[in-house]
């Protein structure tokens, strides 16, 4: 019997520490999501340049016959509730994409919500692409983590001043 005992306790403290999924978890338990909105929403502006457009060459396609490079000139960005909106101003172009951003410095772009109306690339560009944002006070900087679009990253990678 003396040897049941222990087996018994240990087993008895097996049990104890059993809970039911429907607990709710102890403060310490309770994790703070890693990815949250920012809030990035405003509107941005800054000059595209030749050298950012001679800056993504390697990535252009200029196959598809109504794909033309963009020219230097103003452009707008604006960032609201998951939908991000460049105007080229010279060319009197807006182009409209999901996206997201998240705390840690993420920033996704997702698919044209009009391609009829206007989109960076063509079918054969991936519509989806990966960049890091960072603000301080006034500026926003997008870097392409991953891009196949030359015409986008020419245009949204760099800084931005918010009006």
């Amino acid at each position: 019997m003396r040897r049941q005992i222990p087996a018994l306790l240990v087993l008895a403290a097996l049990v104890a520490g059993c809970g039911s999924d429907d607990e709710e978890p102890t403060a310490s338990q309770k994790t703070q999501p890693t990815t949250s909105s920012p809030s990035l929403a405003g509107t941005y502006e800054r000059t595209l340049t030749r050298r950012n457009i001679e800056r993504t060459d390697h990535l252009r396609d200029e196959s598809a016959p109504e794909q033309e490079k963009p020219q230097p000139g103003p452009l707008e960005l604006a960032l609201e509730e998951g939908t991000l909106t460049m105007r080229d101003i010279g060319a009197g172009l807006t182009i409209r994409q999901d996206f997201s951003a998240t705390s840690d410095g993420a920033f996704r772009i997702g698919a044209y919500q009009a391609p009829e109306q206007g989109s960076f690339c063509g079918p054969d560009v991936s519509q989806t692409a990966a960049y890091a944002w960072a603000r301080s006070g006034d500026m926003l900087v997008l870097e392409a983590k991953q891009d196949e679009c030359a015409d986008r990253d020419s245009a949204l990678a760099g800084e931005w001043k918010r009006r």
